[in-house]
């Protein structure tokens, strides 16, 4: 069965090369007809061919078909290789794509970041793979309404594909072209006609007059805005609370002027035949109260919240839920009009949400004018040390004018003459030596790791990491010199290792021991 699978996936890749999709999908779907359907059963030849049956059916156009068969290969391959094997890691990008065509874009968006986050881990936040994957995951930002976010996003990648691979990559034009159809719809026609106008040149300057990617960008340019579109209007600012000019005291009552001290009720001692009893502390000013205790409110029975069916995919998706009354019982009353000496605490105002890329995009930091409080002490120094130079010129003069025919004095000892101690200068490093000191620094967003680069070493760094307990892949390569580097777009959640390597020559490679957070 696994020598059938395995020959039978090799014609269908042959005959999808030929460009014969429908002969590719009849021959899996023969061969997949019969076979097992539990995903727990699948050996690694007929999750490949699910994969690839899966792929069809989609460039078929047939998304819905195609579902089934993405989520057996995924599930198939996470149990087989891990979640961080490529094989599964490119099963996951297919179940994305296919659930973004069939309209489920918060589960797609979930996987998208998974595959961001593994792509990264393994290839480096720089490689083709991730910054695709950043572009699809815009487009199902798009769809699901978050326009700006998207945007950003599908900017931020395509200026760093420009940065790293020139602006004739094929991926770059594809990038810029989507971004320009983004800034159209949403009523960014400045910017549009910018980008797109763009994109059409650099297809004139780098590709073919005949490739298809021109000929899309030329169609993609020359169409009209989606009139179905529409931008989720902004979410306003909180306006800030009403200044008020009178001290208060939260939650609690300041009685006006005009009605003056509470006077106490006069004391009667109690009957013989009555019980006495200790009372309750009350405070000054204030008559004593009968003893309560707050309960905590209850929602009424017929409410009916338990039984409404909330959706479990996405909670971005679901509706309002209702919440509890933010005051505590025994202030409820106070709150409609705000007596004098009342005041309702407001709550916090929510945060906006924090844009930013799993990558780090590297931008050039803006020139800062620091202010120079040493400026006057110096120029101060080098005015005194003139006026002192001037003095000491003017005295050796007139003493030479004093002492003429006068000879100088005998001396037996030679003029003592001063020399200042030579700078030391550190030892150069035995080639072979790995860099010293690495420290790591767990800053949850990101994880800065710092080392000491050994003297006398002229070759490059490479730092290398990966989730713990799994192989390293390379990060970055830093020239030489280099003695720290920030890791942007990790998991919050999950340890990771890192190593740092110096190379001395081609075969000589020093490396560090690891260095891992710890998180959990």
């Amino acid at each position: 069965m696994s020598s059938g699978f395995a020959d039978l996936t090799v014609q269908a890749h042959h005959l999808v090369s030929e460009g014969d999709l429908d002969g590719a999908h009849r021959l899996l779907a023969d061969a997949l007809s019969d076979a097992d359907p539990r995903p727990g059963n699948a050996s690694p030849e007929l999750a490949e061919a699910a994969g690839l049956q899966a792929k069809v059916l989609v460039a078929l156009g047939e998304p819905h078909s195609a579902r089934g068969w993405a989520a057996f290969a995924y599930a198939a391959a996470t149990r087989l290789y891990g979640r961080s094997d490529e094989r599964t890691v490119t099963a996951a990008a297919t179940l994305a794509a296919v659930l973004h065509r069939v309209g489920s874009d918060a589960r797609a968006a979930r996987l998208y970041s998974d595959v961001i986050i593994e792509l990264t881990a393994r290839d480096g936040p720089e490689s083709q793979q991730v910054l695709a994957a950043h572009a699809d995951l815009a487009t199902v930002e798009y769809a699901r309404g978050q326009c700006e976010v998207a945007r950003d996003r599908l900017q931020d990648a395509w200026e760093l594909h420009r940065e790293v691979y020139g602006d004739g990559h094929p991926s770059g034009i594809k990038m810029l072209a989507k971004l320009g159809a983004m800034e159209r719809d949403c009523g960014r026609y400045a910017d549009s006609h910018e980008h797109l106008t763009l994109a059409e040149e650099l297809c004139r300057l780098h590709l073919d007059f005949d490739d298809p990617l021109a000929a899309q960008v030329a169609a993609l340019a020359r169409a009209a805005a989606d009139p179905d579109h529409v931008c989720p209007a902004p979410t306003p600012a909180p306006e800030p609370p009403p200044a008020r000019t009178t001290p208060v005291v939260p939650a609690a009552r300041m009685p006006p002027q005009a009605e003056g001290p509470h006077d106490l009720p006069p004391y009667s001692p109690p009957a013989l035949d009555e019980p006495v009893e200790t009372p309750l502390y009350h405070p000054p000013g204030r008559a004593a109260e009968t003893a309560h205790v707050p309960t905590p409110r209850t929602a009424p029975e017929a409410d009916g919240f338990d039984d409404y069916p909330w959706p479990p995919d996405d909670p971005a998706e679901q509706p309002w839920r209702p919440g509890a009354d933010p005051l505590p019982p025994t202030v409820v009353g106070l709150a409609d009009d705000q007596p004098d000496g009342v005041r309702r605490v407001p709550p916090p105002p929510p945060e906006p949400p924090s844009r930013y890329l799993p990558v780090h995009v590297p931008r050039p930091p803006a020139a800062e004018r620091r202010a120079r409080p040493w400026l006057p002490l110096v120029v101060l120094g080098v005015t005194v040390a003139l006026l002192l130079g001037t003095i000491a010129v003017i005295a050796g003069v007139s003493r030479v004018d004093d002492g003429r025919g006068t000879p100088p004095p005998a001396s037996s000892a030679p003029p003592a003459t001063s020399a200042a101690p030579a700078p030391s200068t550190p030892a150069a490093a035995k080639p072979g030596t790995p860099p010293g000191k690495l420290t790591l620094t767990d800053r949850r967003d990101s994880i800065v790791l710092s080392w000491t680069y050994p003297a006398g070493a002229e070759g490059p760094v490479v730092v290398a990491g990966g989730r713990a307990g799994q192989p390293q892949g390379t990060f970055a390569t830093l020239p030489a010199g280099s003695a720290d580097y920030i890791a942007y777009g990790l998991d919050r959640t999950t340890d990771y290792c890192f190593t740092v390597a110096l190379v001395w020559s081609t075969d000589s490679v020093a490396r560090t021991g690891p260095v891992c957070t710890k998180r959990r």
